[in-house]
């Protein structure tokens, strides 16, 4: 079953909103004419996630109930129209407040080099360590206009 799609200028993080709800002719001209724009996915006040697209980069944010960005994916584009997932972000929240308690931050190199950078922020605390992953499923086309499946799933391997 085919998700809803919605379409705006941007995701306002701050204000958990969209600005600019597009129609689909506003953003299908932006996609066309290399501008970004963003996907919302399932609802525009309370979307499932969101893409900010652009022609270099795609970035994913996946919302929890209180809508915070909880996952973040960053795709660039590496090659003839394929994009590469270089960098995975998971934050824990303080409670119900959007203050962010840690995160983990994977980045990922096309040679499978993975480095984990986890921060603590009360008091601040910072782990880096690196190791080795097949990469081959963090590989996405750059997407057609309205088919965005492949960047919303979040078990990527």
């Amino acid at each position: 079953m085919k998700r809803p799609i919605f379409y705006c200028k941007s995701w306002f993080r701050a204000k958990k909103r969209p600005t600019d709800v597009w129609t689909e002719e506003q953003a299908r001209s932006a996609h066309m004419n290399k501008r970004r724009y963003t996907v919302l996915v399932d609802s525009a006040d309370r979307p499932y996630c969101f893409l900010d697209v652009t022609e270099q980069v795609v970035g994913v944010g996946f919302l929890d109930e209180s809508l915070r960005e909880s996952l973040t994916y960053a795709f660039q584009k590496v090659e003839d129209g394929r994009l590469f997932l270089t960098m995975a972000t998971h934050r824990e929240f303080e409670g119900e407040t959007d203050k962010i308690a840690s995160g983990i931050s994977y980045v990922f190199k096309q040679d499978g080099t993975v480095q984990m950078r986890r921060e603590f922020f009360s008091p601040y605390r910072l782990e880096v360590s690196t190791t080795s992953s097949d990469v081959s499923a963090n590989y996405s086309l750059m997407p057609e206009f309205g088919e965005y499946d492949d960047f919303i799933k979040i078990e990527r391997g």
